[in-house]
C-alpha cells in the first residue's frame, strides 16, 4: 500500500512540479525557471508529507519536500545545465555484474559518484556525475528521480537539481554541468547524490575543492 502511495505521490506531485525541467535528455534552464511559478513550498510540503506518510520516515519526506519545493521554485536553477543521461550496460550485463536474480526483488544501486575537474575557480563549471543501477523480476520501467545538492559545510550552494528518468534494467550515466557561482568562497564542496524510486532510495557523496 506504501509503494502505491508512494508512487501516486511521485507521479502527481512531482510531475508538475518539474515539468519543462529536463526535455530530451537536456535540462533547459529557461523552463525550469517558469515551472517555477507552480509554488515551491506548497508542491513541497506536500510531496514531503505524501512520501513521509507511506515510507513511515518523516527525514525521507523532509528532504524529497525540500527538493521538490526548490526546484518548483526555480531560484538559482540557472546555475545548471546540460543534463544527460544514457545506458552504460544492458538489462543481461548488469544482471551479470550484480549475479541478480529475479528471486531478489528490485535492487537499486548508486555505482560511483564523481565531480570533475576536483578544482575550479568561481564561475567554472563543474560535471557532477552518478552511474546508477536499477534491475527489477520484470525488467518494467521504473521512474526515478535523480537529485543533486551541493553544499559549502552546512550551507546550500544556489538550489537541489532534480530530474525525473524512466529507465529499464540496466546501468546508466547521468550528468548534469554545475556552474559555481561568481563569488563562490574557497573551500571544499560536498556533491550529494540521491536516487529516489518508488521501491526505496539510495545515496552517496562526492567532492570537489573551490580555489
Amino acid at each position: 500500500m506504501a509503494r502505491k502511495i508512494l508512487a501516486a505521490a511521485m507521479v502527481v506531485i512531482l510531475g508538475a512540479a518539474l515539468a519543462g525541467c529536463a526535455t530530451n535528455g537536456y535540462y533547459d534552464p529557461g523552463r525550469s525557471a517558469a515551472a517555477g511559478a507552480l509554488g515551491g513550498a506548497a508542491t513541497g510540503a506536500a510531496l514531503g508529507a505524501i512520501i513521509g506518510a507511506a515510507t513511515g520516515s518523516p527525514a525521507t519526506g523532509a528532504w524529497v519536500g525540500a527538493a521538490a519545493g526548490a526546484v518548483a521554485g526555480g531560484v538559482g536553477g540557472y546555475l545548471y545545465a546540460e543534463h544527460r543521461n544514457s545506458q552504460a550496460r544492458s538489462a543481461a550485463a548488469a544482471a551479470q555484474a550484480y549475479n541478480y536474480s529475479p528471486s531478489q526483488g528490485t535492487v537499486l544501486s548508486i555505482d560511483r559518484v564523481d565531480a570533475y575537474p576536483g578544482r575550479v575557480r568561481p564561475g567554472q563549471e563543474v560535471n557532477l556525475m552518478m552511474n546508477y543501477t536499477i534491475l527489477t523480476p520484470g525488467n518494467q520501467p521504473v521512474s526515478a528521480t535523480l537529485y543533486r545538492e551541493v553544499r559549502l559545510g552546512s550551507n546550500l550552494v544556489g538550489q537541489p537539481y532534480q530530474t525525473q528518468v524512466t529507465n529499464y534494467n540496466g546501468s546508466y550515466a547521468d550528468q548534469v554541468a554545475y556552474r559555481m557561482p561568481g563569488n563562490a568562497y574557497p573551500g571544499t564542496y560536498t556533491v550529494t547524490s540521491r536516487l529516489l524510486t518508488p521501491y526505496g532510495s539510495r545515496e552517496s557523496s562526492t567532492y570537489f575543492i573551490t580555489e
